[in-house]
Order: C-alpha cells, then sequence, then structure tokens
C-alpha cells in the first residue's frame, strides 16, 4: 500500500513538472535569435580573428569577444573571478572561458554545457588565407552563448558550468585540463552537453540533431520524452568514425565516468568544408541554426526544471 502511494506521489510529480512545462513553453521559446544567430557566428569567424589558433592575436581579439558576451548576459566567473582558465597549447599560452550559472544554488550538483572555440589559424599561401572555422566551431559557441543567456534567466536547482574551450584541434587539450581542474576541486558534475558544427541540416532529418556515444547513456530517450518528439536521433556516422572520443565531451566521461555527449547536425556529406579556408559564414543556415538553438535551449530548460537524471549505460 505505501509502495503505491509513493508511486502515486512520484507520478503527480511528473505530471505537475510536464504540464507546468508545457504552459510554459510558449515563454521559454519566444525569443528570437535569428538577427543575433547571425551577428554572433559571422563575428566570431571572421578575418578579424585570423582563424582562432591557440595563442595568436587573433584568438585573444575572440576569446575577449566572448568574455565581452559573458559579462553582457551576467555570468559569474567559475575560477578567481575571471573567465579565464589558462592552459598551454603545444607550449603557447591559452585559456578555456569558464562561467557559471545559478551559481548561488545550495545544491551541489552542477551540469556543464560547452563548444570550442578555437580553430586552425591562417595558412601561408593563396588568395585567401583565413582558417575561418564557421561551422567548426563558431556555430556551436554562438549556440551555447544563446543557450547560456537564456538559462541565466532561470533559476534551477542545480548550477551550470558554461565552458568554451580551447586547444579542441589539438587534442581536446582545453578540455583535458578543465576536466582534470573541476575533479580535483571536487565539483560534482551530473552530466556534459557540449556543441560542435550545427551549421547545416542532417540531410536525413532536417529539424532534427544526433549526439555522439548515442547508446552510451538514456539521454535521447529523456529528452525525446520531455519534447514529445523526436528531436535527438540516432546518425550512423557516429558509429562509423568513432565520434564519441572525437570532440570535448570525452574528457569528461574518461575523468568523471558521466553521461556526456555532443550535439552534432554535421553528417559528412552536408558541408563539403571541414577544416578548409571555405569554411565561412556564407554557408551556413542560419534559419537551421536558429531553429537548432531553440529547440536546444527548450531542452535543457525542461532537463533542468525537472531536474532529470540521465543515467549511463554500460
Amino acid at each position: 500500500m505505501i509502495e503505491k502511494v509513493l508511486l502515486g506521489l512520484l507520478c503527480i510529480a511528473f505530471s505537475a513538472c510536464t504540464v507546468t512545462q508545457k504552459l510554459e513553453d510558449k515563454k521559454k521559446i519566444e525569443f528570437s535569435n535569428a538577427s543575433s544567430t547571425a551577428e554572433i557566428v559571422k563575428k566570431l569567424s571572421s578575418d578579424e580573428f585570423e582563424g582562432r589558433k591557440p595563442g595568436s592575436i587573433g584568438m585573444d581579439k575572440a576569446s575577449l569577444y566572448v568574455e565581452s558576451y559573458f559579462k553582457e548576459i551576467g555570468l559569474q566567473p567559475m575560477f578567481n573571478d575571471s573567465y579565464r582558465d589558462s592552459v598551454l597549447v603545444y607550449g603557447k599560452e591559452s585559456y578555456n572561458l569558464v562561467g557559471i550559472i545559478n551559481s548561488n544554488s545550495p545544491s551541489d550538483e552542477y551540469i556543464l554545457i560547452g563548444a570550442h572555440l578555437d580553430h586552425l589559424g591562417k595558412r601561408k599561401y593563396g588568395t585567401d588565407t583565413v582558417y575561418n572555422g564557421a561551422n567548426d566551431n563558431a556555430s556551436g559557441v554562438t549556440a551555447v552563448l544563446q543557450i547560456a543567456k537564456e538559462l541565466n534567466k532561470h533559476r534551477f536547482t542545480k548550477k551550470v558550468i558554461v565552458s568554451i574551450f580551447t586547444g579542441e584541434e589539438s587534442g581536446l587539450i582545453g578540455a583535458k585540463h578543465l576536466a582534470k581542474k573541476l575533479k580535483l576541486n571536487n565539483i560534482p558534475l551530473s552530466y556534459v552537453i557540449n556543441f560542435d558544427m550545427i551549421g547545416n541540416p542532417l540531410l536525413s532529418a532536417p529539424s532534427k540533431i544526433y549526439i555522439s556515444g548515442y547508446d552510451r547513456s538514456d539521454f535521447s530517450d529523456v529528452v525525446n520524452s520531455l519534447l514529445e518528439e523526436e528531436f535527438v536521433k540516432f546518425e550512423q556516422v557516429d558509429r562509423d568514425y568513432g565520434l564519441f572520443r572525437c570532440a570535448d565531451n570525452y574528457p569528461f566521461y574518461l575523468e568523471y565516468n558521466i553521461p556526456s555527449h555532443t550535439i552534432s547536425t554535421y553528417d559528412f556529406k552536408n558541408f563539403k568544408f571541414l577544416h578548409h579556408v571555405k569554411d565561412e559564414f556564407s554557408l551556413l543556415d542560419i534559419e537551421h541554426m536558429e531553429k537548432i538553438i531553440a529547440k536546444s535551449t527548450k531542452m535543457i530548460v525542461e532537463l533542468l526544471e525537472c531536474n532529470a537524471t540521465i543515467t549511463l549505460r554500460h
């Protein structure tokens, strides 16, 4: 009898969360990203930032732009009153940029959302010398900045770490450094959501995303249930190319043994200029990006409002 009562209370609690979400859905997603999406991703992938190679003047300029955005939306610095988390990338000083949302929450639980800012810099030949990295990964950084802006309007049980990584193209150096640092400081992470290359729609499902390491947790089941649609899907390239180990989610999985995934819409066929100087703003689908960012924002808000648990599959 007691077990039935407890089960009933749990069902009521979940239903209340779901109903609340449905009532507030419009409020949550009625923010227009279109103009700001174009503005941010165009700026991050401009020649002014010289391909954002760690240790370069261009990367410093790009980092200052991100720091200014953090300040503008009111993120709190994660470490020592500074957003900068210093790390050497092949002997050159660089840094992740790390802020926190809901830092005053009494809860000891954290999640992390992130994307890598760094790219390949410049080449010494040709008329076009800058590896602008619009899709890879100004698109992902744009998503995280805009999601962070919306998340900071809410109050959740969990704290949210927002990290813009350096050194991804050099072997996930920035993410490895931050994962070890957070673990050393006893920061308890529940799960990690990373964004990488969302600039063009999936050919198989234009309105959806896929995650690396799809089978390694119940992330897709939980999210699709909350959203009442299949927003997160499986994409075969994840298995074919071993993508779970190729992006900034992976160091957190290794350090913490927690659900840690990268969200992407790059399927290896919808964009021909990976690590090419032609990875330019003009080739991005801004309308697609806006829809993915809006739905991803709703996804994360609902995960946090329901205090949903993401569980590893072994």
